[in-house]
């Protein structure tokens, strides 16, 4: 979990988002969004050990989560610190984040208007 906090907030994610391409119509895309909440969940039988990745932000940006998702999960398995997330975050250089995750089993749950 405390590779998920520094996620929370305010910031540019650049590190984890497919920048899309500027062109004459298209000037570069703003990719600051605010994360609301972001965490780890086991779910299932105690017999198979599943877990589940949530997070709820006022936008996302294209293949975002699965960047942070393939990025906590080298957390996980000590390929990374989970300090090392903020420093991720203001890098603003997707090479510093770890390998997509794979799209099977993401989901969109909801989605919200305020």
């Amino acid at each position: 979990q405390l590779s998920c906090d520094p996620l929370i907030g305010e910031h540019d994610f650049s590190s984890f988002c497919r920048r899309p391409k500027p062109s004459d119509d298209n000037p570069p895309a703003a990719l600051v969004r605010r994360v609301l909440s972001a965490r780890w969940d086991e779910v299932g039988p105690p017999t198979r050990r599943l877990l589940r990745f949530e997070i709820t932000a006022n936008a996302f940006c294209h293949q975002m989560v699965r960047s942070i998702v393939g990025t906590l999960v080298e957390v996980g398995l000590g390929r990374r610190s989970a300090g090392s997330i903020l420093g991720t975050i203001r890098s603003r250089d997707r090479s510093s984040a770890g390998q997509l995750a794979p799209p099977h089993g993401l989901c969109l749950w909801e989605v919200g208007y305020g």
